[in-house]
């Protein structure tokens, strides 16, 4: 048996250390499953079900173990982790882009301001109604109604402050929609056209 180190929250750290390899380990299991499946943008919405499942796992180990630890506090990643993450979207995002797409962007500017424009009355919209309908704080009202990519949308309102599992509901539901309805939806109309 090894010793504790001195001086340290030793129990507390193990158990931090626990949660994040299980919630690593749940969303690569469920990006990985989802994307053998062929499942639209499996990756995304595995990694998002694994997490969530495997965070059920941790808060019902660190309820038997120990009653004092906070589910909450277990279910932050360490800031490694998501400064790690974010590393990874801004190289995804990166790559993707070129000249090309910056000229196809400058080519049909006023389209794109129109319907950003319209996209985001729309999103003001939602979020007014969510505030006013549902009692959400404006700053989750709007984080969560803002247009975008669940991802970088989660790491933004993480860092704003706004209630994350109420943000990342609404946006998870919105990428099943797009993805797994109106996709389909969509793709069998333009093949019959």
């Amino acid at each position: 048996m090894t010793p504790e180190p001195s001086g340290t929250n030793w129990p507390r750290r193990r158990q931090i250390l626990l949660s994040t390899l299980l919630l690593l380990a749940g969303g690569f299991s469920g990006a990985i499953l989802l994307s053998v499946l062929h499942v639209p943008a499996g990756a995304l919405i595995g990694s998002v079900l694994g997490a969530m499942a495997m965070s059920k796992v941790s808060d019902s180990l660190s309820h038997r173990r120990s009653g004092r630890v906070a589910r909450a506090y277990l279910r932050r990643l360490p800031g490694s982790v998501r400064v790690i993450g974010q590393v990874l979207l801004g190289v995804l995002a990166g790559a993707r882009l070129n000249e090309e797409t910056l000229v196809t962007l400058l080519r049909s500017l006023l389209p794109v301001i129109i319907a950003v424009v319209f996209i985001l009355a729309l999103s003001m919209l939602l979020a007014r109604y969510l505030f006013t309908r549902h009692g959400v704080d404006p700053l989750t009202a709007v984080m969560s109604a803002a247009p975008g990519g669940i991802s970088e949308l989660a790491i933004t309102a993480q860092r704003q402050g706004a209630v994350m599992h109420v943000v990342l509901a609404i946006h998870l539901f919105r990428v099943l929609v797009v993805v797994l309805l109106v996709l389909p939806i969509l793709l069998h109309i333009l093949k019959t056209l």
